[in-house]
């Protein structure tokens, strides 16, 4: 019942031009932009939200930015605000300096509202029904200045930031991998990989195994200061967590025999 939201965002972002001058002032000058991955980040989610809105309206949902720049997700797409099946959306960056480049993403934190429901995230947790990334990857102009000053008219003398701007949408489990983003954050790194069609396609560890695996391996992952680790990669959790039997718990139900079914089936195939 979610899929209008991948076909309807690659249908509106078709033919949606992602160049960018820079800030225009009061005075009708353009301060251009410079190659700062923060701020190219937050242009890409400024042309995001737009449509994002249009697919809202388009299904008589309310599009929400949370109260606070600090908490997940970047949208929330919802009927109504009580509305216990929430469709979070977070919009990622990353910049690559070749084809052959690996393309790497963050994914949020494994260390808070996974775990007790409602730390660093709007609503909680368990409000939201899927969860959502939208990816945009793109190349360095290393030519591009910070700083400058055009007047408007002169505009097309200004050298974009960035070019060759691609971008996905895919829930966030099937493109998440089982390390972290870094060494020393607590949050979910997606998957390694040179091709942007895997991301697009969601060719995941997770997509095999299932949102609940996803939630649990990383709901248990060990922080980054943690003494003891029970397990460090998906190899390690899938030997792990047959010995732990059914004491596992998640925020919301799960099948645990279905689940452990799927596990099974899956070191089958892999290991």
């Amino acid at each position: 019942m979610y899929e209008f939201l991948m076909d309807e965002f690659y249908q509106r972002m078709d033919g949606v031009k992602l160049d960018a001058f820079g800030i225009l002032d009061s005075q009708n000058r353009i301060h251009t932009l410079g190659t700062d991955s923060k701020i190219i980040g937050r242009i890409f989610e400024m042309f995001a939200q737009p449509v994002l809105a249009e697919i809202a309206a388009a299904h008589g949902m309310l599009l929400e930015t949370p109260e606070s720049q600090t908490v997940y997700p970047d949208f929330i797409l919802m009927k109504d605000r009580a509305s216990r099946e929430k469709i979070a959306v977070d919009v990622k960056t990353t910049y690559v300096d070749s084809d052959q480049s690996t393309i790497k993403f963050t994914l949020g934190s494994y260390g808070s509202y996974m775990r007790n429901n409602t730390k660093n995230i709007q609503y909680r947790y368990t409000d939201y029904a899927k969860h959502f990334v939208i990816g945009f990857v793109y190349r360095r102009n290393g030519a591009a200045q910070e700083s400058l000053v055009y007047d408007y008219q002169d505009r097309e003398q200004i050298l974009f930031p960035y070019y060759d701007v691609r971008y996905f949408i895919q829930e966030k489990y099937k493109i998440a991998g089982d390390r972290p983003g870094s060494g020393n954050t607590e949050n979910i790194g997606s998957f390694p990989t040179r091709n942007l069609e895997d991301l697009k396609e969601g060719r995941g560890p997770f997509s095999e195994l299932g949102a609940d695996v996803f939630d649990l391996y990383w709901k248990y992952y060990p922080k980054y200061r943690s003494g003891e680790k029970s397990y460090t990669t998906l190899r390690e959790f899938l030997e792990w967590i047959p010995r732990q039997g059914n004491q596992l718990s998640l925020l919301h139900p799960y099948d645990h025999e279905k689940l452990m079914a799927g596990i099974e089936a899956y070191k089958k195939r892999h290991i």
